[in-house]
């Protein structure tokens, strides 16, 4: 899949590489992609909203399971090839039963995980399962269904 080049990271994404240990010269230096394939699971960047979303995604942070929404996955020119996603956090999984089978997070940006992770992940640190959403527009919830494994849970 070819990239493209007119790209721009906001100041934020390009705070997140540098935490990251990512030096980023310029806007030229980034490579954009719509599609990443990541151990055989097909995922797409800004999807979100639409009636078929790939761009949902989870992956283990601090021990636990944690949900965010791609806007764009790219590469780094003068990186190791490593490719990265810039991200919009869902609220912290909450399991009404218990179960880390049912998974429900707030649609909003949580704020505590930009805090703590900045907007851009690592490809590496995608978990390979894609993710179903329901929306329940009244509440502000989304729940979520994992097509392989389950969420990972803190022992607090």
């Amino acid at each position: 899949m070819c990239g493209r080049r007119d790209s721009v990271l906001s100041d934020l994404d390009v705070g997140s590489l540098r935490v990251l240990g990512v030096r980023v010269e310029d806007n030229f230096a980034i490579t954009e992609y719509n599609i990443a394939l990541i151990m055989g699971k097909h995922f797409r960047s800004a999807e979100w909203g639409k009636h078929r979303c790939g761009s949902v995604i989870t992956c283990v942070l601090a021990g636990r399971s944690v949900y965010v929404r791609v806007t764009k996955f790219f590469t780094v020119d003068g990186d190791d090839g490593e490719g990265y996603a810039s991200v919009i956090w869902f609220g912290a999984p909450e399991y009404p039963t218990n179960n880390p089978l049912i998974v429900r997070c707030r649609e909003e940006d949580d704020q505590n995980l930009v805090d703590a992770y900045g907007s851009v992940l690592r490809i590496t640190q995608i978990d390979p399962s894609q993710v179903v959403v329901e929306r329940d527009n009244t509440t502000g919830y989304c729940w979520m269904m994992r097509d392989s494994g389950y969420d990972t849970l803190r022992e607090d």
